[in-house]
């Protein structure tokens, strides 16, 4: 029959199919939609929580990666907008920190801890005011949060508005109860702002707020002192001590007081008792008179001070025989101030507990060549050398010791081995110098001259290698021009030493220059310094100025002098006209 005609009821079944299966096309793609957008915002999220996982692992720029990443499909995510500001923060970038910052208040206005961010940005910044307005405005979400309170507070103290901050401060005691960082700021606040009589309000309620607590205590003093109340400090840091008589810390501010008002009577007794209390810890002991030393070396002048540290050291040496850094520290105290017995006791004390102490030793034998006892310093250095055999400078001394006292054998073998040490230049060239000096006592020319040289080449404005080598080439009649230049030199460095004149004068002489030898031996003989020598030299210039008399003289002065010179008995007519 040709085309067979659908009823109508089939059409309807057929088009209702067909807008199913269109319905169902449509649905699947709408679902595939969802399925890909949740898939998404999951790989966000991931993201998000991997940033902040590698922020805690203070991996910054993985983290930075991460957010970034997550931001861009959650660009409206208050905690991705925190986060990216957390991370440029730490990366430096204040610019974007303080972008991301203003975007996340934006979406969670409410939230106190986007707000306190994007504050401490701000102050960060030096943006106090901008600070002052982000908190104002979080706490009216938030008014009783005590983190943005206190926060601005101290954002109005950055901008000088210290009453305003002390009204915050209030309201932080209002809420939380009394608090002793908040009645400390209020106090600092007061101080600066003049107001004495708050501030000693302020003394007694943070005083009363705990009153056994001995650091709280050293603030209250501290605060005291600041606005001129020293009986009040003292009378704190008293109480202190009867809670803990060998609090170190109180002990020095205590001491500190007595020092800034010049009480040095009650500052003697007072770390004269502490000093002598066995209870309290030599360290403590050594460092109240650290302390009190240091004072000293800042103001030498002042005589009672001294006096005092010197009470103070001594009660330290003799009530703490067993410690080596008393000893020392007393020792170097009794050097500086002159006081050579005692430096020297305490000295002896510091070598005998550490027979090693290298230093103690170097300053014992300095002071004992220093007094003169040469025989007492050849006999400690021997000593020394046993206990530290490789030291230069202790090796030296004994050298040079020996050298005085006209051992020139042994002055020579100790010298040398302290030559080839590992030493400074300067110490090289003392020891060289001195070596010159022992070769020259021995007339030994051909090696006392090289080693004045070798000296003078690692000093060459040493005073004393110039005067030496001049005066020994002038007794040998050796590069006279020469010899004049040295002694010029080291009259220029030193202008009023009597033995660097005369080296002058007599290479004058040895020249033929009578009237200069003269003018520079008698320039030698006005400093009232001037050995026999000298004098002698003065007598030989006269003579050859023709003035026998005068030279006669002096050879009597010279011999008078030094009885040792016979010599001098030729040239002295016996009617010692």
């Amino acid at each position: 029959m040709g085309m067979k005609i659908v009823s109508s009821n089939n059409f309807t079944f057929v088009a209702c199919n067909l807008l199913a299966l269109l319905f169902l096309v449509v649905n699947l793609k709408a679902q595939d939609r969802q399925m890909v957008e949740e898939s998404t915002r999951i790989n966000a999220q991931s993201a998000y929580i991997d940033g902040l996982a590698a922020f805690e692992n203070e991996d910054y720029q993985h983290a930075l990666d991460l957010l970034k990443a997550a931001y861009v499909k959650l660009p409206d995510h208050p905690g991705v907008n925190y986060a990216l500001a957390d991370a440029y923060l730490m990366m430096n970038d204040v610019t974007n920190a303080e972008y991301y910052g203003k975007q996340a208040v934006k979406l969670a206005p409410r939230n106190p801890w986007y707000r306190l961010k994007l504050a401490r940005l701000y102050r960060d910044q030096g943006k106090n005011k901008t600070a002052v307005t982000e908190l104002t405005d979080a706490l009216e979400y938030n008014p009783h949060n005590e983190t943005l309170l206190h926060e601005l507070a101290q954002s109005y103290s950055d901008l000088g508005q210290l009453n305003e901050a002390n009204k915050v401060y209030n309201k932080l005691l209002f809420l939380k109860g009394e608090d002793l960082n908040v009645r400390l700021e209020r106090l600092r606040n007061f101080n600066d702002l003049g107001m004495q009589d708050s501030a000693i309000t302020e003394l007694k309620k943070i005083r009363d707020l705990n009153p056994n607590n001995i650091a709280t205590l050293r603030v209250l003093s501290n605060h005291y002192k600041m606005i001129g109340q020293m009986a009040e400090a003292k009378e704190v840091l008293n109480n202190a001590l009867q809670i803990n008589e060998r609090d170190s810390k109180t002990l020095l501010m205590l001491s500190n007081i007595y020092i800034e008002q010049a009480q040095w009577d009650s500052l003697s007794t007072f770390l004269s008792n502490t000093i002598a209390d066995s209870l309290i810890a030599t360290s403590t002991k050594i460092n109240l008179a650290k302390y009190l030393y240091s004072n000293y070396k800042n103001d030498r002048k002042n005589r009672e001070l001294q006096k005092t540290t010197a009470t103070v050291l001594k009660k330290l040496m003799y009530s703490e025989p067993n410690s080596g850094s008393a000893q020392s520290l007393a020792a170097d105290f009794f050097t500086q101030t002159g006081q050579t017995e005692l430096a020297l006791q305490a000295y002896e004390k510091a070598t005998e507990l550490a027979p090693t102490n290298g230093t103690a030793w170097q300053k014992r034998l300095q002071l004992l060549l220093r007094k003169g006892e040469i025989k007492k310093a050849i006999a400690i250095g021997e000593e020394a050398t046993k206990a530290v055999p490789q030291e230069p400078i202790i090796l030296y001394f004994l050298g040079s010791a020996h050298l005085s006292d006209q051992n020139y054998q042994e002055a020579i073998t100790y010298l040398d081995k302290a030559k080839e040490l590992p030493i400074r230049r300067s110490l090289k060239a003392n020891i060289l110098g001195a070596l010159a000096n022992t070769y020259a006592a021995l007339k030994q020319w051909n090696k006392a001259f090289p080693h004045y040289e070798k000296a003078l080449k690692i000093q060459p404005k040493n005073p004393g290698f110039l005067n030496n080598y001049a005066y020994y080439l002038s007794l040998q009649k050796r590069k006279l021009d020469q010899a004049r230049k040295m002694a010029q030199k080291a009259i220029k460095i030193a202008p009023n030493n009597p033995s660097y004149l005369d080296t002058l004068g007599w290479i004058y002489f040895q020249q033929g220059e009578y009237k200069k030898a003269e003018e520079y031996i008698r320039a030698s003989l006005d400093t009232g310094q001037a050995s026999a020598e000298v004098m002698e030299h003065m007598g030989d210039v006269l003579q050859k100025l023709g003035k026998l008399s005068q030279a006669r003289q002096w050879w009597q002065k010279a011999f008078n002098k030094d009885s040792t010179r016979t010599h001098l008995k030729d040239k002295i007519p016996a009617n010692g006209e």
